[in-house]
């Protein structure tokens, strides 16, 4: 995802002023800049900071990176991975967390269920979850579908291994203590998918790999598998 220009952020603003929509005005930028001058996703994320007041297109004019540059990374990376902290955000680009925490949160964004949403959902959101609602229902009464689906989720798991062997001490002595463990716990990818009634799959991602089109479609595979053998027990990889 590229840095969206100060130019293409002020056409942004107008017809944000103008009472215009995100939708629109991302076509509208695309007519004139080319079509991958900016993505509809990013426009509704620039409304949703003009909606919560901040108005701000500006790059900034001390030294170094411009502030609009670093919101774009931070929302790069919560867009590579909902379930990222600030902190880990905070981490990767190098500066305060609470600086992430402010940004997502002047781009609309909160946290529910451990996942990074957006607070406000635009109109034709509203209006597509409406009516997609209501053609499932319909579709559900002449054609029972709702007990097939299958649904699947990634989330960072945290652990502790904790190994606790049995000591010898002299009568009278007090045992040995383990020492706590500390604050900062390993963590891994759980990918895990559902039906209405059980957990039908789940993988552990391993050390050293990244989640990309290939790895998944290799998930997907096995997911199948799965499925096509509901038999066995829940498969872990």
């Amino acid at each position: 995802m590229s840095k969206i220009s100060e130019e293409i952020r002020y056409v942004m603003l107008f017809y944000y002023k103008k009472g215009k929509g995100a939708a629109k005005t991302c076509r509208k930028i695309c007519e004139v800049y080319g079509e991958n001058a900016v993505s509809e996703r990013r426009t509704q994320e620039w409304f949703a900071r003009f909606r919560s007041g901040n108005f701000d297109v500006k790059d900034a004019p001390r030294s170094g990176r411009p502030v609009t540059e670093k919101v774009d990374e931070i929302l790069q990376l919560m867009e590579q991975d909902r379930h990222a902290s600030c902190q880990e955000i905070a981490e990767a680009l190098n500066i305060n967390h609470m600086t992430v925490w402010n940004h997502l949160k002047r781009a609309g964004y909160e946290k529910k269920l451990d996942i990074w949403v957006l607070h406000e959902l635009m109109q034709r959101n509203l209006i597509d979850r409406i009516t997609i609602s209501e053609m499932l229902l319909k579709r559900n009464e002449t054609e029972p579908f709702l007990k097939r689906i299958i649904t699947g989720d990634d989330k960072w798991a945290k652990y502790e291994n904790i190994k606790r062997k049995r000591l010898l001490s002299k009568a009278g002595n007090p045992p040995q203590t383990t020492s706590k463990p500390g604050l900062s716990a390993n963590k891994v990818m759980l990918s895990v998918w559902w039906d209405w009634k059980r957990i039908v799959h789940y993988e552990l991602l391993q050390p050293g790999e990244t989640i990309n089109s290939v790895l998944y479609c290799a998930k997907l595979d096995r997911l199948n598998e799965a499925i096509q053998n509901p038999i066995a027990d829940v498969s872990v990889l």
